[in-house]
């Protein structure tokens, strides 16, 4: 790679008036290239101390003072000077003792746990009864959890349904006993608690509300598997020092114990190995599949501006955001939510949406192999996400630009010459599906080498897809209104008989 090619180095001016950078791995490459004689000068881009003073704290928290910077997955350390030595690998001995430190949580914070606990479970009991209790949950039960990183789980159980009445009354007993309510949702009460220089934040989860599924009652597969709970303890610090982002703790864990049941009597530094590997495996396996008619997310977390909405549909917002962990890091996103108010937080809100975009994406990937456009048509594949506060559920998907409404699902087509082509996606997925769905309602852009789509609407036979699916009328209504052109071919299936039931409109109907 040619330097010019490279983008810049941020570099801020701390207030004691030295310089760092903010991208110091790429420094260091620099630095090794100058010790070569390989480099001289770079340019640098200086940024304002108050733009970046988060990052810079959260890079800053280092023994070595920025002095040196670790190689990722390696033992190699990159010194000031571009010199670079390397340490010996840990023995497993070393391991578990870096695993059993890193879940020790100092005396100070397990005072703070242990008050909080028998606070929360004395509200607990006062609300719902002697009987009732609390339980260790997550990561803190399981003793794969990180001291100072994680949260502290908590399961409430009590004698049968907890109704909202009581809810409520467990959120107002913890407010009076002091603690900070950080967000409160029919299932997750999220508390902070802040003593000093110690603050722990507590996830108080009701086992079962009333008018929602009782959850699980907590298992523990770590129970009595310490050596797996070391692992992932420790491959967790490798990711939180390394800044490797993208594997959640649950996909840790089961990387672990599937790679365990896999060896014979492993030792901790191969099952830490084999277990990484396997994320990293799974991860690149899924960058390396071949295109499909599905645009994923493939990321796990990011970031939403709900100031202010972007577009509206129907029934929902539309706010725009970025994905900050995963393959599309730094891209664009978009996050639906309700338009009314409705709060989801179950995943069965979505259901319709879920299984029309699967049905869509199966369609259009049996167009695309009829090869009638030389660009590949892909749809939008929302995902669930949750907010990690209120654990409110919205449908998360990339970002679209340059946004252009191609057909309607009440007949409607547009002018453009890739509306005119679309409708034979539409026509084709009546034929493909035996009669039985129109794909209509078609929206998204034109990219270089993609048609994408998003929220797309099935008409059903018999109206399963939702509000917006207008049933066998607007099947018939859409052929009545369609009229074959060069991207259709003529040995696709049409009704028999069309009807105008609906008068052709942009944007999407619904019928009552």
């Amino acid at each position: 790679m040619e330097k010019r090619k490279i983008a810049l180095m941020h570099i801020v001016r701390r207030q004691d008036g030295i310089l760092v950078t903010l991208d110091n791995r790429r420094l260091a490459v620099y630095k090794m290239a100058k010790r070569a004689g390989q480099c001289g000068k770079v340019k640098v881009l200086l940024v304002r101390l108050e733009d970046v003073e988060r990052e810079l704290r959260h890079k800053s928290d280092s023994m070595v003072e920025g002095r040196s910077v670790k190689v990722r997955g390696t033992n190699i350390t990159i010194h000031a000077d571009g010199s670079k030595t390397e340490t010996p690998l840990m023995s497993d001995g070393q391991l578990q003792h870096r695993a059993d430190m890193g879940g020790h949580w100092t005396q100070e914070q397990n005072a703070v746990i242990s008050r909080g606990v028998t606070d929360i479970e004395a509200v607990v009991k006062q609300v719902l009864g002697g009987s009732a209790k609390l339980m260790k949950a997550g990561s803190f039960m399981k003793g794969t959890d990180v001291a100072g990183e994680s949260d502290i789980d908590v399961m409430v159980f009590g004698s049968g349904p907890i109704s909202r009445q009581q809810w409520d009354g467990i959120v107002s007993g913890i407010k009076q006993r002091g603690y900070t309510i950080e967000s409160v949702n029919p299932r997750c009460i999220h508390v902070r608690v802040d003593k000093g220089l110690v603050t722990i934040e507590f996830d108080v989860v009701a086992n079962q509300r009333q008018g929602f599924p009782p959850n699980k009652e907590p298992e523990n597969p770590f129970r009595d598997n310490r050596l797996a709970a070391q692992a992932v303890r420790n491959i967790k610090m490798d990711f939180i020092e390394s800044e490797e982002k993208g594997f959640s703790g649950h996909a840790i864990e089961q990387a672990v114990l599937n790679e365990q049941q896999k060896l014979r009597s492993p030792r901790l530094g191969e099952l830490i190995d084999v277990a990484k590997a396997a994320l990293k495996s799974q991860r690149t396996q899924k960058l390396k599949r071949p295109l499909t008619a599905a645009r994923e997310n493939n990321a796990s977390e990011g970031t939403t501006d709900w100031s202010k909405p972007v577009g509206e549909g129907k029934f929902r917002k539309v706010f725009k955001g970025e994905y900050t962990v995963g393959d599309r890091a730094g891209q664009s996103n978009v996050s639906k939510v309700f338009k009314d108010g409705t709060e989801a937080f179950e995943d069965s809100f979505f259901e319709h949406d879920v299984a029309l975009c699967e049905k869509a994406i199966e369609i259009t990937d049996a167009f695309n192999k009829v090869k009638k456009f030389k660009s590949l048509v892909q749809v939008c594949k929302a995902e669930i996400w949750h907010s990690k506060k209120t654990k409110q559920r919205f449908l998360t998907e990339p970002f679209i630009a340059n946004f252009d409404n191609f057909n309607s699902n009440s007949g409607w087509q547009g002018v453009s010459e890739w509306s005119k082509a679309l409708q034979s996606l539409s026509h084709f997925s009546y034929h493909y599906s035996h009669g039985d769905v129109v794909l209509c309602d078609l929206q998204g852009a034109i990219e270089d080498t993609a048609v994408v789509l998003t929220d797309p609407v099935l008409n059903s036979r018999d109206k399963r897809y939702g509000p917006t699916d207008l049933g066998q009328k607007g099947i018939e209504n859409f052929f009545h209104h369609h009229t074959c052109g060069n991207w259709c071919d003529a040995a696709w299936s049409k009704p028999r008989a069309t009807y105008k039931h609906f008068t052709p409109q942009a944007g999407t109907a619904m019928i009552m």
